[in-house]
């Protein structure tokens, strides 16, 4: 056999045996969306409950739905639009400073987010009803939050963020980069149970509406914004004094327990069916 003839034989089986570890495109897989409905709790952290004390959590609920689609067996993208809950307030802390500051809000707020979803099996070419009984995954995303803090007095709820109670201007809209993990289990064929646990850094320090210093008690017109943004005297404390710390200045997260019941939508719904998966040669 000359040089070039082995030369060329080589290649040939060093080609194909590369491409036979490669991802292809087939058709078996004929389910590749799935669309879900999930129920969960959350907590907040930020100024009124903070990681790391030992403040009593203070929990909300939250609903959601997902639209999800792989890519290729292993990486999915999902949208969710979901509602949901927070809460908090300085009288669930042993801080004796926080007890006297006695602030406190809530929010519903509706949240968008875009997330790639990293699962740890594939799911096989031979089609999603073979796919694995558990497969754990990790997520990551970017989305937008409202933002919308409300605190009672008096018996009467009051929308924060239009009162300036620090004298800062905020938006109604925060960014969010939800980090998630979870496992998706086998119900059926058509469903999976998907349990998860989602933490939410915001690019906003304003959740609570609490962050900086005590405005000048003078400079509000409104008597109820004034009440609103000094509380200390409803405990029969000394009014804080133009300049005083509100708040830490630190950015608010949110932490979210909950499951996601998620069903395999027909092919025929959204297209061609195919799906990008590695087939592995078998030897013996």
């Amino acid at each position: 056999m000359t040089k070039t003839r082995l030369i060329v034989l080589l290649f040939a089986l060093i080609t194909k045996s590369i491409f036979g570890q490669q991802y292809v495109t087939t058709g078996d897989f004929d389910r590749l969306s799935k669309a879900s409905f999930g129920l969960g709790l959350n907590t907040y952290f930020g100024e009124l409950s903070d990681f790391g004390t030992d403040s009593k959590l203070n929990f909300g609920l939250s609903a959601s739905l997902g639209y999800e689609h792989l890519f290729t067996d292993k990486i999915a993208l999902r949208g969710s639009l979901s509602i949901y809950s927070i809460k908090g307030a300085d009288s669930l802390s042993v801080d004796r400073e926080r007890l006297a500051r006695n602030l406190s809000f809530k929010a519903t707020n509706i949240e968008f987010t875009g997330q790639a979803l990293f699962y740890a099996y594939p799911h096989p070419h031979t089609g999603f009803k073979d796919r694995a009984f558990a497969n754990p995954y990790f997520a990551l995303g970017l989305g937008v939050t409202t933002n919308k803090p409300k605190a009672t007095l008096a018996g009467t709820d009051y929308e924060l963020r239009p009162l300036r109670l620090e004298g800062i201007e905020y938006g109604t809209l925060a960014v969010v980069i939800p980090i998630g993990v979870g496992v998706s289990i086998f119900v059926n064929r058509f469903m999976d149970l998907q349990l998860e646990v989602q933490y939410t850094p915001t690019l906003t320090k304003y959740l609570d509406d609490v962050s900086a210093n005590y405005r000048d008690p003078s400079s509000f017109v409104d008597p109820v914004a004034g009440q609103l943004s000094d509380r200390r005297v409803e405990l029969g404390f000394d009014p804080a004094a133009a300049g005083d710390p509100r708040g830490e200045g630190s950015n608010d997260s949110y932490l979210r327990f909950g499951f996601r019941l998620g069903y395999y939508i027909p092919g025929s719904l959204y297209g061609k069916s195919s799906i990008r998966c590695k087939v592995e040669k078998k030897t013996r």
